[in-house]
Parts: structure tokens; C-alpha cells; sequence
């Protein structure tokens, strides 16, 4: 691969420092002056009809400024559109129809918080309580009326293969309600501008909501401002509307600045989830380890509301046969509404549940036939120009032999185990979509005549380090040094739109948006540059702040001065560009959301664990993990690191510890208490084996970093404590519990539960 000054580099992100010294600030800080603290009265009861809400109490207390309920909303009162006629869209303030916990009656703003509170409690409130529905598996009846989504992708002759196959491994596997757990709870300013636009400050994953706060007011999208925050963890969560449109109310109504923080409690409570799954797979295989068939049927609950499930279900879809090469398959994704909380992205998006479920399928097929299981998957990696079951051809590399070899050679001999603990290992393949069919993004590079410059996109920041992906690349592509390029971040009035950070896709699009403006104002640089050298164009060449001549390099100058000199001869120094990303050719595209479904590219990566088991107490500690993954190109290897350190204790948390607690929509992990997330303690050695093909969809052939590695960890982790013990678990989260009753089952002591 080419060699470069900044992109391979392992360079200082500009925001390290002031997020280590505590200086960055988030979405609670900076404070305007008199801002009323705005506080939200969720409903008490999961299910039921709005009867009775008086405020008239409330607005008495001393310090209560105002109480807001849905009739004082002046515009839509929807937080997000469903898109799907019969089915429900979530309201900002309900106005009858309670569906889940999350759901808000009233807004209240309060000049200090003991007013709050006390109003929020003063709230009389009457509902007419209904039964709920708590779980997806219901009579055909009820799951036609509550389906959000249905989608079924079909290759081959799977009926025939089946009857060919000479083994064939059915099982049924569920994966849990899951939370985000960011740390930096959800918060946010608002304020009034001179000139009569609303601004509202506020650390999320996709300003464009903007547009969303402007239907809720009933006023045009240019009279709202949307100024993004660095986002202390997001995951999907602060993907959807969190405390904009409280804040947007409250402070359109009183003419006032407002401040919230939404609560630990309230933000489980409210925030949405990770789809729980509930998957039956069926693989067939030849004695002499080829699949031949896998069939996959996977249901989804999409909490209350639809939101976006219909398209993280249609990417689990594409991506259920795994990393693999399946000639025949049938794989059906659905999913209903319960009364469960909202799910929709959270890391891996639809990746994590279904790897789970066909890496246990690789196991057990592998045990059935008597091929080692790591053999079996190298036979049926699949290759670049193979198709996936919808049809759309590997376009890269996937290197995922390399991944494997490089994730075994790093976990090593085996430990020895402690008196009555036993040591398991394994090793889980995996296929993670990044970006999306018909995305677009947009990006402005400005160069001044010192040579300097600013890059300016909406991409949010959300701790991944992404203003600084696009300052390295706007810096390589200009010649420039880090410290002559500054970025401007997430603010609608004056950055392009770029879209969602999410999706492991702002490296993708705005990325090739910076580089096509970029390339757009180095060519300028280089007219000037060549007029001043006398040189050809073609015998610039830039770098360091500096160009000069290839085939005489003394003959050089600053950038600022060929800056200068292609200003005065009329050449822009500014451009803004667009990226947008082509669609998918299917050959029934209305199957696949008219050519959405699926994704842009695919990052595969291969994980390893090493486990110690105590089988009578059914307690894991978790010894080693390997994360390998071919990134096609890592723009910044320390950044690529921590993506797969962060992603992969999350998978690993997810396989072992984290589930939200539902009794019958009543929200019982209320805080880190209850919901448990790993600590340094629960996860043992770490290794990252990053690997480089120089082949991805981004640019300079980068890949999408962000969600991979949550992915693998789950199943390599779950496969591990199967092998330890001897049999199978089939659920997540994997708790001392469910060893246990695994173990006891297996040899014959099951007690019927």
C-alpha cells in the first residue's frame, strides 16, 4: 500500500487532551444565563387511556414557570413518523393512547429544582389502565395486527438441499433487552436567538433533527438552529430525539433559555434498546464439511413504537447465513410491537444477535460431522466476488482466513485451570455491514492564503474520534500539517449535512466528501504553486505544509504562498462537495425497501476467548480475547485500537452480564446497580490484531470500524463457556445461572426449570 504523511499514522486527536483534563464540554455545560431547569412527567402506568392530567396545583408552587401538556403543542405532536400507515407514531406529550413507560405527559420549567420536583409530583393524573403485550411469540391473529416489519430473502433450492445434506442442526436461540449505557446522560441547552430562531445545544448523533424540533413548533426548518455537542457515548441511542423537543417547547413558549438533564432512572426508562431476537436457524452440511443450506426465521421486538426496526431487521436479514458461502438459504426477519420499550440502533445493529445464533449453528455442524471447527469455517469463508443471500456481491477483500490464523496465533497455549474450574476457547467469524445504499454527505474545505484550514461537517462527534478522521484526511489531501487544519463540527446553520454518526458510516461519507472538496482546492493550490515554481502541474507535489517540485525538490515553497498565488489568479480556495452512495440492483427490489436493504460495504473480523468456567457455581472469568479484524486501511492504527477495545467489551458485557429487566412493562434496572456493564476486573487480557488489505469502500480503502468488533465478542465469548462445560447455551446473556442449568441438564439432573 501507498505510504502517506498523516492517514497510517497513529496521531494525537486534537480532542485527547481536553478530554482527559476534563475542559471538553458536553451536552450540560455552558449554561445560559437564567435558564429554567426543564423536567418531564412520565406516565406511571405502561398501558392504558389518558383520562385526567391537571396542572392547576402544580402552577401554583413558588418558581414554576410553566407546565406544558399536548395541547400546547403548536405544530406535529410526533417525535418520529412511523412511515407506515396503521401503524403508531410516538408523541411528544400523549394525548390518549399510553403505550410504554417512556411515554411523557407534561413539560415542566421551574427556576430551581426544588420547584421542579415539586411540580412534577403536584401533577394530577388519571389513566384507565389496558392490557399489555409483553412479548413477540403471541397467536397469528394479534402478531398480524402489531407487525412492523416482514422481510424474506430466498436463494437457491433449499428443500432439495436439505434433503441432500448429510447433517442437518436446528435450534432455537434468544438474545436479550439490551441498554446503551452511556455514560453522559442525555442533556441539552436551548435558547432564543435576536433574530427569532430557536437554538437548541444538545450532544446527539444526527442534528438534522432540526427539522423534526421545527414540525413540532409548527414554524419553518430555517428558523431552527441545532448546535451539536462532543457526545460523551451514544451507541444509537442518541440517534433518535432525546431532550430536544422538551427543551424546544418549554423555551419556545417562555421566551427563555432552558437547561435538562434526563436522570439515569428516566433515560433506561425512556431511551431506546437493543432489539431482543428470537432466531431459529437450520443448517445442512456435507459429511465433508460444505454447507449447503441455512434456513433462519427471526423475529424482533420493536418496543412500543416502529421507528426504524423495519431497517435494522432488513440488515440482520442480509447478513443472517454469517461470513459464508451459502448456495441455498431462506431467511425470514419480522418484527412486532409489544409494549416493551423502544428498540432500535444500538452497536452492531441486528450483527450481534444473529452471529450469536450461526457461529453456535458452525459449532455444532462441525461437532456433527467431526471436522475441527476452524477447519469447517475456512472451507466456507466466503470469498470477494461471492454473494450474500440477497444476491449483492462481496466488492472487497474479506481476509477473513488472515483474521482467523492472526486471532488463534494471538490467544496462544492454553491456561491451566484452578481446582474445579475448567478452561474453554473458541473462536467466532463475522460479517458487519457499514453505511447504506442511497446515503449522501456533504463537506466544505476552506483554505486561507496562510495555509491554513478549516473543514467544516454536521458529523457529530460521539467519542470515536471523528473530527479528527476528517481533519487527517483534509491534511493529506491538502499537503498540510495536523496543526494547520482545524474542524467545525455538528451545527446546522453553517456546517453541510453529513447525516447520522452512526452505522459505522461518517468515515465513509463525510470522509469522501472532505477528500472530493479537498482534492477541488488542491488542484487551485497546485496551479498556484506550479505558476510560482515554473513547473508543470503534474511535477507538484504537496506535503507538510509545503510544495515543490518533483523532479528538483530544493525548488519548493509554503502552501500559504501557492495559496496566494491561485487566489490572485482567480482559483477558488473553497469548495463544498457532495458523496453520494449508489444503490443495490436487486432482482425483486421491493423485498429490500426499494434497493435500501443491505449495506454499502462489509467489514469481517474474526474473534477469539479463552474462558475459565467453575461448574458448580456456573461463574465465569473471562482469561483472554483476541479481536482481528481487516480494516482495509487504518486511517489513525491508535484510533482503530480503540474501537475495537470499546466495541468488543461491550460484546463482551453482552454475553455476559448486560439485560434490562422487564416485569410486564415496568422497568425494573433503574441504574448501574441493576444493570451491570464490565469493568476492567471482567475482562482479562486484551489483544488487537489489526490487519490491512488496502481494500474498503472509504477512502484511502478504509473500512467502517466502529461496530465490528462488538459483534464477534458475544459468540466467541458464549462459544468458549460452551466448550468449557461440555454442551450449549442457546440464550444471552450467558449468567452463572444458566451455566449452571446447562451443566445440570446435560448430565441429567434437570429439575424441570
Amino acid at each position: 500500500m501507498a505510504d502517506y504523511d498523516i492517514i497510517g499514522k497513529s496521531n494525537v486527536r486534537y480532542d485527547a487532551i481536553p478530554k482527559a483534563d476534563g475542559s471538553m464540554p458536553y451536552g450540560e455545560d455552558a449554561i445560559p444565563a437564567g435558564a429554567l431547569l426543564c423536567g418531564v412527567l412520565f406516565t406511571p402506568i405502561p398501558v392504558g387511556r389518558l383520562k385526567k392530567l391537571d396542572t392547576s396545583k402544580a402552577e401554583k408552587i413558588p418558581g414554576v414557570a410553566a407546565i406544558l401538556t399536548a395541547k400546547d403543542i403548536p405544530g406535529t405532536n410526533a417525535r418520529f413518523s412511523s412511515g407506515t400507515p396503521g401503524l403508531p407514531h410516538q408523541p411528544v406529550l400523549v394525548e390518549d393512547k399510553i403505550e410504554f413507560t417512556g411515554d411523557a405527559l407534561a413539560i415542566v420549567g421551574a427556576e430551581n429544582r426544588e420547584a421542579l420536583d415539586a411540580a412534577i409530583s403536584a401533577i394530577e393524573v388519571e389513566i384507565e389502565s389496558e392490557e399489555g403485550v409483553w412479548t413477540t411469540r403471541h397467536d397469528e391473529t394479534s402478531a398480524e395486527k402489531r407487525q412492523a416489519c416482514d422481510f424474506e430473502a430466498t436463494r437457491g433450492d433449499v428443500k432439495r438441499a436439505f434433503d441432500e445434506a448429510d447433517v442437518v442442526i436446528e435450534k432455537t436461540y434468544t438474545t436479550q433487552l439490551a441498554e446503551h449505557a452511556f455514560l453522559e446522560p442525555a442533556s441539552g441547552t436551548s435558547w432564543m436567538e435576536e433574530d427569532g430562531v430557536i437554538t437548541i445545544r444538545v450532544g446527539t448523533q444526527l442534528i438534522e433533527y432540526y427539522r423534526a424540533i421545527a414540525a413540532i413548533l409548527g414554524i419553518s426548518h430555517s428558523r431552527v438552529r441545532h448546535l451539536g455537542t462532543y457526545v460523551g457515548g451514544g451507541f444509537g441511542a442518541k440517534g433518535m430525539l432525546t431532550v430536544e423537543p422538551y427543551l424546544a417547547l418549554l423555551t419556545w413558549h417562555t421566551q427563555r433559555p432552558a437547561v435538562m438533564v434526563l436522570g439515569r432512572e428516566h433515560g433506561i426508562r425512556n431511551t431506546s434498546k437493543k432489539h431482543p431476537f428470537y432466531m431459529r436457524y437450520k443448517t445442512g452440511a456435507t459429511k465433508d464439511g460444505k454447507i449447503l443450506a441455512v434456513e433462519a426465521d427471526i423475529v424482533g421486538d420493536a418496543g412500543a413504537y416502529p421507528y426504524k426496526s423495519n431497517l435494522f431487521l432488513l440488515g440482520a436479514m442480509c447478513i443472517a447465513a454469517g461470513p459464508y458461502d451459502v448456495p441455498n438459504a431462506k431467511i425470514r426477519a419480522h418484527g412486532y410491537l409489544t409494549n416493551n420499550p423502544i428498540t432500535n440502533a444500538m452497536r452492531g445493529v441486528g450483527s450481534n444477535q444473529v452471529c450469536f445464533a450461526y457461529e453456535t449453528q458452525m459449532d455444532l455442524v462441525a461437532d456433527a460431522i467431526g471436522m475441527d471447527k476452524y477447519e469447517f469455517r475456512r472451507k466456507n469463508f466466503i470469498q470477494k466476488g461471492q454473494e450474500l443471500p440477497t444476491g449483492q456481491k462481496i466488492p472487497y477483500e474479506p481476509n477473513l482466513e488472515g483474521c482467523l490464523d492472526s486471532a488463534l496465533q494471538a490467544l496462544g497455549d492454553p491456561a491451566e485451570p484452578g481446582p474445579g474450574k475448567r478452561i474453554g476457547r473458541a473462536a467466532a467469524a463475522n460479517i458487519t455491514g457499514y453505511g447504506r445504499p442511497h446515503d449522501d454527505a456533504n463537506a466544505a474545505v476552506h483554505l486561507e492564503p496562510d495555509g491554513s484550514a478549516v473543514v467544516r461537517v454536521s458529523a457529530p462527534d460521539i467519542g470515536a474520534g471523528q473530527g479528527a478522521t476528517l481533519q487527517s484526511i483534509t491534511a493529506e489531501t491538502l499537503g498540510l500539517r495536523l496543526d494547520q487544519v482545524s474542524t467545525r463540527l455538528s451545527d446546522s446553520a453553517t456546517t453541510p449535512l453529513s447525516g447520522i454518526t452512526a452505522g459505522s458510516r461518517q468515515t465513509l461519507m463525510a470522509g469522501h466528501a472532505v477528500r472530493l472538496a479537498a482534492d477541488e482546492v488542491r488542484k487551485a493550490v497546485t496551479k498556484g504553486a506550479a505558476a510560482l515554481l515554473e513547473a508543470a502541474e503534474e511535477d507538484i507535489r504537496l506535503g507538510g505544509g509545503e510544495a515543490w517540485v518533483a523532479s528538483a525538490p530544493e525548488r519548493r515553497l509554503g502552501i500559504g504562498a501557492a495559496a496566494g498565488e491561485a487566489k490572485k489568479m482567480g482559483e477558488a480556495l473553497h469548495c463544498t462537495h457532495g458523496y453520494n452512495m449508489p444503490g443495490h440492483e436487486y432482482e425483486n427490489p421491493e423485498r429490500y425497501m426499494n434497493g435500501m436493504g443491505g449495506w454499502s460495504d462489509y467489514t469481517f473480523g474474526v474473534h477469539a476467548s479463552e474462558v475459565e468456567v467453575d461448574i458448580e457455581t456456573g461463574e465465569v472469568n473471562l482469561l483472554k480475547h483476541v479481536a482481528s479484524h481487516d480494516v482495509g486501511r487504518a486511517l489513525n492504527p491508535q484510533s482503530v485500537e480503540g474501537q475495537f477495545e470499546g466495541g468488543a467489551v461491550m460484546g463482551i458485557g453482552y454475553a455476559l452480564h448486560e439485560e434490562i429487566t422487564m416485569v410486564e412493562g415496568d422497568c425494573r434496572s433503574q441504574s448501574f446497580h441493576e444493570y451491570l456493564i464490565p469493568t476492567s476486573s471482567d475482562i482479562g487480557e486484551f489483544e488487537c490484531v489489526v490487519l490491512e488489505c488496502g481494500e474498503g469502500a472509504g477512502p484511502y480503502g478504509a473500512r467502517g470500524v466502529g461496530e465490528p468488533p462488538c459483534n464477534n465478542a458475544p459468540a466467541a465469548v458464549a462459544l468458549a463457556i460452551n466448550d468449557a462445560i461440555g454442551t450449549e447455551v442457546y440464550d444471552l446473556p450467558i449468567t452463572p445461572e444458566r451455566v449452571c442449568w446447562a451443566v445440570t441438564k446435560k448430565n441429567g439432573k434437570s429439575n424441570g426449570h
